[in-house]
C-alpha cells in the first residue's frame, strides 16, 4: 500500500519563537491551502522621497511610450525598465507659493505625498494634509504588524524654523497621520532592526552579554530551535526559501555591527555612537535600508513604506562619487554646466540604488510571482528643477506590476499640470480602496 503523504500547512500569521523572540515568516508553499486556490499575495506600497529636485534634461526621456531611449540618469534601470513605468509632466499645486513667498523646499516635502499646501509657520500650529501613505495605511495596516513604516537617512527637528518661516516638521517628514500630525521617521537602521525581528541584546542575560561581549548576537539564535524544527517538516524548495530569507537577516546584522567599528576592527569609543545617526557610511546605511524594507515586505511585516533619502534641502556631499559639494547648494546651479552635471552624478547614484533595491525584490519568490509582481514603488521629488523650484514638472518613477494593475516598460507623458495626486487615487485604488478622490485629483491614472 502506497504511503500517504500529508502535505504541512501553515498559516500566513506563523512565526519562528524562542527565548522571547519571534520572527515573522516569508511567504512559502506551505501557507497555500491543500484544496483550493492559493490566496491573492497582498499588495505592498513604498513612496521614495528624493531632496532638491534633479536634473531633467538627464532626467527625462526623450520618446515616449515604449522603445524610449534611457537619459544618462535613468541609465542603470536599464536591466528593470520593462518592470517601471517613468512618470512626466506630474504636478503638485501645493507646493507653490501661493502667496507665501519663499520656502519651497519645505512645501516640497510636506506637499510629496499629502498634495496639500503646508501652512506657513514655524510654531507649533503646522498644517498640512493626509499623505497618501496613511490612506492606505489606515484602510488595511490592521492586517500586519506595522500598520505603516516610516523611513529616513536624516534626522530632523519637529519643530523650529527650517526654511523661510516653514517649520522643520515639513521638511522633515513625508507621512502625515492628520493634518496636524506627521509621522516621525526611523532613521537609525540598528533600531529598525531592532523593531522589525527583536533586539537581541535585550535577549541576553547580563552575564551572557558579558560572556559574548566580544561576539556578535543575532536575533536568530533565539528561534534557531524553532527553525530547525520547522525547516525538517518543509518541501525542499521552501527549506531554500527559508534558507535564503534567514541568511539575509543574518548578513545584514554582520554589515549594521561591522558598520559600528571604528578603524581596525575596533569597537567606536562608548558616547559617540549616541552622535552617530544610522550604521556606518552613508551608502552602508542607505543599501542596509533598503534592504531592511525588502525583508519588511517579504515577511508581510507591513504593506506601505514611506522612505525619504534626504530631508528636504538636504546639503549633503557625496564625496565617494567625486561630489564634495553640497546638494542643496548644487541645487541653485543657475544652468552652469559643472553644477548641473554634479546634480546628474547624484541623481545617478540615487537611481543605482533604487535600481538595485528593485532588482532585489524582482529575485524573492512571493506566491505565484516575486515581491515586485506584488508591489508599487515610486520614487520621485517635490521639486523638478531645483534651481527654478518647480513644482509642475516633477520627476517619478513607479516600480512594480501591483498585481497585475500596471502595464510597465514604457514612459508616459501626461497632459501639462496633471496633478500628482491623479497618481495617488491609482495607488489607493489598486490597494482594494474605493475612494472618489484624493486631494486635488481629477482622476485616476490609466496605467494598465
Amino acid at each position: 500500500m502506497a504511503q500517504v503523504i500529508r502535505r504541512l500547512h501553515l498559516s500566513r500569521r506563523t512565526f519562528l519563537r524562542g527565548a522571547g523572540a519571534s520572527l515573522a515568516l516569508p511567504w512559502l508553499d506551505a501557507m497555500t491551502p491543500g484544496l483550493g486556490t492559493a490566496p491573492k499575495p497582498p499588495l505592498r506600497t513604498a513612496f521614495l522621497f528624493l531632496p532638491n529636485g534633479v536634473n531633467m534634461s538627464d532626467w527625462t526621456p526623450q520618446q515616449s511610450g515604449r522603445g524610449y531611449d534611457l537619459p544618462s540618469s535613468l541609465d542603470p534601470l536599464s536591466n528593470i525598465r520593462e518592470d517601471l513605468l517613468v512618470l512626466s509632466r506630474l504636478a503638485i499645486d501645493g507646493g507653490r507659493a501661493h502667496g507665501d513667498g519663499p520656502g519651497d523646499h519645505a512645501r516640497s516635502a510636506g506637499s510629496y505625498l499629502t498634495c496639500a499646501h503646508p501652512r506657513k509657520t514655524g510654531g507649533a500650529d503646522i498644517h498640512c494634509g493626509i499623505s497618501v501613505d496613511q490612506v492606505i495605511s489606515q484602510a488595511i495596516g490592521k492586517k500586519t504588524r506595522f500598520p505603516s513604516l516610516e523611513l529616513g537617512m536624516e534626522a530632523g527637528r519637529s519643530a523650529g524654523n527650517c526654511d523661510s518661516g516653514y517649520s522643520c516638521a515639513y521638511s522633515s517628514n513625508i507621512s502625515w497621520r492628520t493634518p496636524t500630525t506627521p509621522v516621525a521617521k526611523e532613521v537609525d537602521p540598528k533600531a529598525l532592526f531592532a523593531r522589525l525581528f527583536g533586539d537581541p541584546d535585550s535577549l541576553k542575560t547580563a552575564a551572557a552579554q558579558a560572556a559574548r561581549q566580544r561576539e556578535i548576537v543575532s536575533i536568530l539564535d533565539v528561534t534557531l530551535t524553532d527553525a530547525r524544527s520547522l525547516r525538517g517538516r518543509l518541501d525542499r524548495a521552501d527549506q531554500a526559501k527559508l534558507d535564503q530569507y534567514l541568511t539575509a537577516i543574518r548578513e545584514i546584522e554582520l554589515r549594521i555591527e561591522k558598520g559600528k567599528k571604528a578603524d581596525g576592527g575596533k569597537p567606536i569609543p562608548e558616547g559617540l555612537l549616541d552622535r552617530v545617526s544610522g550604521t556606518g557610511s552613508y551608502l552602508d546605511q542607505l543599501r542596509v535600508t533598503y534592504e531592511l524594507m525588502t525583508l519588511a515586505f517579504q515577511a508581510d511585516l507591513t504593506r506601505t513604506i514611506t522612505f525619504m533619502i534626504g530631508n528636504a534641502g538636504s546639503n549633503r556631499s557625496y564625496r565617494w562619487i567625486d561630489v564634495p559639494q553640497g546638494h542643496h547648494s548644487l541645487s541653485h546651479h543657475g544652468n552652469k554646466p559643472e553644477k548641473l552635471s554634479m546634480i546628474s552624478k547624484i541623481n545617478r547614484f540615487q537611481v543605482e540604488e533604487f535600481a538595485r533595491f528593485i532588482g532585489r525584490m524582482k529575485k524573492i519568490e512571493d506566491g505565484p510571482g516575486n515581491l515586485l509582481d506584488h508591489s508599487l514603488v515610486c520614487l520621485g521629488s517635490g521639486l523638478g528643477d531645483g534651481n527654478r523650484h518647480d513644482h509642475m514638472n516633477l520627476p517619478m518613477l513607479l516600480a512594480g506590476h501591483g498585481n497585475g494593475t500596471v502595464r510597465t516598460g514604457r514612459h508616459l507623458v501626461f497632459p501639462k499640470n496633471t496633478p500628482m495626486a491623479n497618481l495617488y487615487l491609482t495607488l489607493i485604488r489598486a490597494n482594494g480602496l474605493r475612494r472618489q478622490g484624493f486631494a486635488d485629483s481629477t482622476s485616476p491614472l490609466k496605467l494598465s
